[in-house]
Protein backbone atom coordinates (compact mmCIF):
# COMPACT_ATOMS: atom_id res chain seq x y z
CA UNK A 1 0.00 0.00 0.00
CA UNK A 2 2.51 2.39 1.00
CA UNK A 3 4.52 1.17 -2.09
CA UNK A 4 1.60 2.08 -4.27
CA UNK A 5 1.08 5.90 -2.53
CA UNK A 6 4.46 6.51 -3.31
CA UNK A 7 4.54 5.70 -6.90
CA UNK A 8 1.42 7.87 -7.09
CA UNK A 9 3.25 10.81 -5.40
CA UNK A 10 6.01 10.42 -7.93
CA UNK A 11 3.30 10.25 -10.79
CA UNK A 12 1.68 13.49 -9.58
CA UNK A 13 5.24 15.18 -8.63
CA UNK A 14 6.45 14.39 -12.47
CA UNK A 15 3.38 15.40 -14.18
CA UNK A 16 3.50 19.16 -12.33
CA UNK A 17 7.26 19.27 -13.20
CA UNK A 18 5.72 18.43 -17.05
CA UNK A 19 3.35 21.44 -16.22
CA UNK A 20 6.04 23.58 -14.95
CA UNK A 21 8.01 23.07 -17.80
CA UNK A 22 5.70 23.91 -20.23
CA UNK A 23 4.34 26.96 -18.69
CA UNK A 24 8.28 28.08 -18.77
CA UNK A 25 8.32 27.40 -22.18
CA UNK A 26 5.00 29.30 -22.80
CA UNK A 27 6.38 32.37 -21.13
CA UNK A 28 9.64 32.86 -22.52
CA UNK A 29 8.06 32.12 -26.51
CA UNK A 30 4.88 35.16 -26.08
CA UNK A 31 7.34 37.42 -23.59
CA UNK A 32 9.64 37.43 -26.96
CA UNK A 33 7.23 38.02 -29.14
CA UNK A 34 7.26 41.75 -29.76
CA UNK A 35 4.15 43.86 -29.80
CA UNK A 36 2.60 43.96 -32.64
CA UNK A 37 1.62 47.27 -34.28
CA UNK A 38 -1.20 46.66 -36.07
CA UNK A 39 -3.72 43.93 -35.91
CA UNK A 40 -2.57 40.54 -38.55
CA UNK A 41 -4.37 37.73 -39.76
CA UNK A 42 -7.87 37.25 -37.95
CA UNK A 43 -7.48 39.99 -35.78
CA UNK A 44 -7.25 42.70 -38.55
CA UNK A 45 -10.76 40.99 -39.87
CA UNK A 46 -11.88 40.86 -36.33
CA UNK A 47 -11.00 44.24 -35.59
CA UNK A 48 -12.95 45.61 -38.66
CA UNK A 49 -16.14 44.07 -37.77
CA UNK A 50 -16.15 45.09 -34.37
CA UNK A 51 -18.66 47.94 -33.55
CA UNK A 52 -17.37 51.32 -32.72
CA UNK A 53 -17.54 52.25 -28.84
CA UNK A 54 -19.29 49.26 -27.74
CA UNK A 55 -18.67 46.66 -25.01
CA UNK A 56 -16.70 43.83 -26.62
CA UNK A 57 -16.33 40.31 -25.12
CA UNK A 58 -13.33 38.46 -26.23
CA UNK A 59 -13.01 34.85 -25.10
CA UNK A 60 -10.09 32.64 -25.33
CA UNK A 61 -7.65 36.17 -24.97
CA UNK A 62 -4.30 34.50 -24.78
CA UNK A 63 -1.48 37.05 -24.08
CA UNK A 64 -3.51 39.86 -25.41
CA UNK A 65 -2.39 40.29 -28.96
CA UNK A 66 -5.86 41.27 -30.56
CA UNK A 67 -7.11 42.96 -27.64
CA UNK A 68 -4.48 45.84 -27.19
CA UNK A 69 -6.05 46.75 -31.27
CA UNK A 70 -9.69 46.00 -30.19
CA UNK A 71 -9.40 48.50 -27.33
CA UNK A 72 -8.40 50.73 -29.45
CA UNK A 73 -12.16 50.67 -31.47
CA UNK A 74 -14.53 49.66 -28.81
CA UNK A 75 -15.56 51.56 -25.42
CA UNK A 76 -14.28 48.43 -22.91
CA UNK A 77 -13.11 45.46 -23.72
CA UNK A 78 -13.52 42.39 -21.29
CA UNK A 79 -10.77 39.70 -21.98
CA UNK A 80 -10.95 35.83 -20.75
CA UNK A 81 -8.71 32.90 -21.13
CA UNK A 82 -8.72 29.52 -18.86
CA UNK A 83 -5.10 29.83 -19.29
CA UNK A 84 -3.42 30.99 -16.07
CA UNK A 85 0.52 31.07 -17.32
CA UNK A 86 -1.00 33.65 -20.44
CA UNK A 87 -2.97 35.94 -18.66
CA UNK A 88 -0.34 37.71 -16.22
CA UNK A 89 1.78 38.47 -19.57
CA UNK A 90 -1.49 39.94 -21.11
CA UNK A 91 -1.81 42.34 -18.61
CA UNK A 92 1.67 43.74 -18.66
CA UNK A 93 1.29 43.74 -22.43
CA UNK A 94 -1.72 45.44 -22.34
CA UNK A 95 -1.99 48.67 -20.32
CA UNK A 96 -5.50 49.89 -20.95
CA UNK A 97 -8.31 51.44 -18.81
CA UNK A 98 -10.56 49.92 -21.80
CA UNK A 99 -9.58 46.54 -20.76
CA UNK A 100 -10.40 44.08 -18.14
CA UNK A 101 -8.71 40.51 -18.26
CA UNK A 102 -10.84 37.91 -16.11
CA UNK A 103 -9.89 33.72 -15.57
CA UNK A 104 -12.29 31.91 -16.88
CA UNK A 105 -13.15 28.45 -16.06
CA UNK A 106 -14.24 27.09 -19.56
CA UNK A 107 -17.85 26.47 -18.29
CA UNK A 108 -20.27 29.24 -17.27
CA UNK A 109 -19.64 32.81 -18.46
CA UNK A 110 -19.54 34.65 -15.92
CA UNK A 111 -21.83 37.82 -17.01
CA UNK A 112 -25.41 38.77 -17.08
CA UNK A 113 -27.23 38.28 -19.71
CA UNK A 114 -27.41 40.60 -22.51
CA UNK A 115 -24.16 42.57 -21.03
CA UNK A 116 -22.17 42.98 -24.56
CA UNK A 117 -22.28 44.55 -28.21
CA UNK A 118 -20.02 41.61 -29.73
CA UNK A 119 -18.38 38.44 -28.50
CA UNK A 120 -14.81 37.91 -30.64
CA UNK A 121 -13.31 34.28 -30.34
CA UNK A 122 -10.42 34.03 -32.45
CA UNK A 123 -9.41 30.58 -33.02
CA UNK A 124 -10.85 29.01 -29.72
CA UNK A 125 -14.03 27.07 -30.87
CA UNK A 126 -11.93 23.83 -32.67
CA UNK A 127 -10.68 23.74 -28.56
CA UNK A 128 -14.15 23.32 -26.88
CA UNK A 129 -15.25 20.11 -26.31
CA UNK A 130 -18.97 21.07 -25.26
CA UNK A 131 -19.36 23.54 -28.21
CA UNK A 132 -23.35 23.38 -27.88
CA UNK A 133 -22.85 24.89 -24.47
CA UNK A 134 -20.42 27.77 -25.30
CA UNK A 135 -22.89 29.17 -28.13
CA UNK A 136 -26.00 28.92 -25.95
CA UNK A 137 -24.08 31.35 -23.44
CA UNK A 138 -22.55 33.42 -25.91
CA UNK A 139 -25.89 34.19 -27.28
CA UNK A 140 -27.01 34.40 -23.77
CA UNK A 141 -24.72 37.46 -22.96
CA UNK A 142 -25.13 38.81 -26.12
CA UNK A 143 -27.41 41.89 -26.58
CA UNK A 144 -30.21 41.10 -28.98
CA UNK A 145 -28.79 42.64 -32.87
CA UNK A 146 -25.25 42.08 -30.87
CA UNK A 147 -22.37 40.61 -33.42
CA UNK A 148 -20.34 37.44 -33.14
CA UNK A 149 -17.17 37.14 -34.63
CA UNK A 150 -15.44 33.70 -35.26
CA UNK A 151 -12.90 32.15 -36.36
CA UNK A 152 -11.60 28.66 -37.57
CA UNK A 153 -9.62 25.86 -39.26
CA UNK A 154 -11.40 25.72 -42.36
CA UNK A 155 -12.41 22.23 -43.84
CA UNK A 156 -11.21 23.12 -47.08
CA UNK A 157 -8.49 21.60 -49.33
CA UNK A 158 -5.79 22.21 -46.75
CA UNK A 159 -7.06 21.11 -43.88
CA UNK A 160 -5.10 18.08 -43.72
CA UNK A 161 -2.34 20.42 -43.61
CA UNK A 162 -3.02 21.15 -39.62
CA UNK A 163 0.44 20.29 -37.52
CA UNK A 164 -2.03 19.35 -34.85
CA UNK A 165 -3.22 16.36 -36.07
CA UNK A 166 0.37 15.48 -37.85
CA UNK A 167 0.30 12.93 -35.10
CA UNK A 168 -3.11 11.21 -35.86
CA UNK A 169 -3.02 11.24 -39.10
CA UNK A 170 0.41 10.87 -40.27
CA UNK A 171 2.16 8.94 -37.71
CA UNK A 172 5.32 8.03 -39.12
CA UNK A 173 5.57 11.20 -40.46
CA UNK A 174 5.48 13.03 -37.31
CA UNK A 175 7.81 10.99 -35.46
CA UNK A 176 10.71 11.67 -38.16
CA UNK A 177 9.34 15.34 -37.53
CA UNK A 178 9.52 15.32 -34.00
CA UNK A 179 12.97 13.99 -33.71
CA UNK A 180 14.14 16.39 -36.39
CA UNK A 181 13.11 19.68 -34.76
CA UNK A 182 11.63 20.87 -31.17
CA UNK A 183 8.07 20.22 -31.24
CA UNK A 184 6.08 23.08 -29.82
CA UNK A 185 4.15 23.20 -26.37
CA UNK A 186 0.71 23.96 -27.74
CA UNK A 187 1.26 20.84 -30.25
CA UNK A 188 1.99 18.77 -27.21
CA UNK A 189 -0.48 20.53 -25.23
CA UNK A 190 -3.43 19.60 -27.82
CA UNK A 191 -1.62 16.15 -28.75
CA UNK A 192 -1.69 15.47 -24.50
CA UNK A 193 -5.98 16.33 -24.73
CA UNK A 194 -6.56 13.48 -26.76
CA UNK A 195 -8.61 15.84 -29.14
CA UNK A 196 -8.88 15.92 -33.03
CA UNK A 197 -8.22 19.48 -34.10
CA UNK A 198 -11.05 20.20 -35.74
CA UNK A 199 -11.68 22.12 -39.04
CA UNK A 200 -15.04 23.67 -39.92
CA UNK A 201 -17.47 24.16 -42.50
CA UNK A 202 -20.00 26.82 -43.42
CA UNK A 203 -22.75 24.44 -43.43
CA UNK A 204 -21.43 22.78 -40.20
CA UNK A 205 -21.18 25.82 -38.38
CA UNK A 206 -24.44 27.07 -39.00
CA UNK A 207 -25.94 23.85 -37.65
CA UNK A 208 -24.06 24.71 -34.64
CA UNK A 209 -25.62 27.88 -34.48
CA UNK A 210 -29.35 26.14 -34.65
CA UNK A 211 -31.22 28.95 -35.42
CA UNK A 212 -29.30 31.97 -32.65
CA UNK A 213 -27.25 33.54 -35.10
CA UNK A 214 -27.58 35.10 -38.39
CA UNK A 215 -24.63 34.63 -40.50
CA UNK A 216 -23.54 38.08 -41.77
CA UNK A 217 -20.64 37.73 -43.41
CA UNK A 218 -17.64 35.37 -43.85
CA UNK A 219 -13.71 34.94 -44.93
CA UNK A 220 -11.97 32.17 -46.05
CA UNK A 221 -8.57 33.68 -45.87
CA UNK A 222 -4.84 31.68 -46.52
CA UNK A 223 -4.50 28.65 -48.12
CA UNK A 224 -1.21 26.59 -48.70
CA UNK A 225 1.62 29.14 -47.96
CA UNK A 226 -0.18 29.74 -44.36
CA UNK A 227 -0.36 26.00 -43.89
CA UNK A 228 3.40 25.68 -44.50
CA UNK A 229 4.40 28.60 -42.57
CA UNK A 230 2.11 27.53 -39.65
CA UNK A 231 3.78 23.96 -39.65
CA UNK A 232 7.21 25.66 -39.83
CA UNK A 233 6.31 27.67 -36.61
CA UNK A 234 4.88 24.73 -35.07
CA UNK A 235 7.99 22.13 -36.19
CA UNK A 236 11.24 24.57 -35.80
CA UNK A 237 14.65 22.81 -35.93
CA UNK A 238 16.15 22.88 -32.67
CA UNK A 239 18.91 25.17 -33.37
CA UNK A 240 16.60 27.81 -34.67
CA UNK A 241 13.33 27.18 -32.09
CA UNK A 242 14.62 29.92 -29.67
CA UNK A 243 15.66 32.49 -32.27
CA UNK A 244 12.71 35.21 -32.77
CA UNK A 245 13.80 35.91 -35.98
CA UNK A 246 12.34 32.34 -37.09
CA UNK A 247 9.06 33.31 -35.45
CA UNK A 248 8.25 36.77 -36.48
CA UNK A 249 9.31 34.95 -40.33
CA UNK A 250 7.02 32.75 -39.69
CA UNK A 251 4.08 35.10 -38.40
CA UNK A 252 4.66 37.59 -41.29
CA UNK A 253 4.00 34.59 -43.67
CA UNK A 254 0.61 33.87 -42.46
CA UNK A 255 -0.46 36.85 -42.06
CA UNK A 256 0.54 37.88 -45.63
CA UNK A 257 -1.36 35.14 -47.25
CA UNK A 258 -4.14 35.87 -44.30
CA UNK A 259 -5.18 38.66 -46.83
CA UNK A 260 -6.08 36.94 -50.02
CA UNK A 261 -9.36 35.40 -50.45
CA UNK A 262 -8.88 31.58 -51.09
CA UNK A 263 -12.67 30.30 -50.89
CA UNK A 264 -12.60 26.49 -50.76
CA UNK A 265 -8.56 26.64 -51.01
CA UNK A 266 -8.58 28.32 -47.56
CA UNK A 267 -7.01 26.87 -44.62
CA UNK A 268 -9.26 29.41 -42.06
CA UNK A 269 -12.44 30.70 -41.81
CA UNK A 270 -13.63 33.49 -39.82
CA UNK A 271 -17.35 34.48 -39.66
CA UNK A 272 -19.78 37.59 -38.29
CA UNK A 273 -22.54 36.57 -37.08
CA UNK A 274 -26.04 38.65 -35.64
CA UNK A 275 -28.03 37.60 -32.47
CA UNK A 276 -31.69 38.77 -33.83
CA UNK A 277 -32.41 41.31 -36.26
CA UNK A 278 -29.94 44.67 -36.61
CA UNK A 279 -28.13 46.81 -39.47
CA UNK A 280 -24.65 45.39 -40.43
CA UNK A 281 -21.86 47.62 -39.08
CA UNK A 282 -19.31 46.40 -41.27
CA UNK A 283 -16.62 49.22 -42.56
CA UNK A 284 -16.92 49.97 -46.25
CA UNK A 285 -13.33 50.00 -46.64
CA UNK A 286 -12.70 46.75 -45.31
CA UNK A 287 -15.86 44.92 -47.53
CA UNK A 288 -13.35 42.94 -49.97
CA UNK A 289 -12.94 40.47 -46.72
CA UNK A 290 -16.17 39.24 -46.96
CA UNK A 291 -17.31 36.94 -49.82
CA UNK A 292 -19.13 39.13 -52.19
CA UNK A 293 -21.60 36.06 -53.80
CA UNK A 294 -22.55 35.09 -49.73
CA UNK A 295 -25.54 37.14 -49.73
CA UNK A 296 -26.37 36.44 -53.24
CA UNK A 297 -26.04 32.65 -52.41
CA UNK A 298 -28.08 32.68 -49.33
CA UNK A 299 -31.24 35.02 -51.04
CA UNK A 300 -30.88 32.46 -53.31
CA UNK A 301 -31.75 29.51 -50.87
CA UNK A 302 -34.59 31.53 -49.33
CA UNK A 303 -35.89 32.01 -52.77
CA UNK A 304 -35.94 28.59 -53.32
CA UNK A 305 -37.48 27.71 -50.27
CA UNK A 306 -40.38 30.24 -50.81
CA UNK A 307 -41.16 28.54 -53.98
Amino acid sequence: MAAGTDRLSFERSDAALLDADVSAEKRDFYQRMPPLPVPLDRGRVANAWLPRGGQVLDIGCGAGYHVRHFARRAARVVAIDVDPTTLPLARRRVRSSRVTFLRYDGRKLPFGDASFDAVSMLDVLEHVADRESLVAEIFRVLRPGGHWIVSVPYRGSFAWLSPENLALDYPRVYGVVSKLSRVRFWIRDHLASGMRHHHFGIDELERLFDGRFEAVAHARRGGLLYGLAYTALCFPPPFLSRLQAWTSACFALMALDYQVPYGPFAYNLIMRLRREEAAPMIDAAFTETTDESYHATRQGRAAAMAA
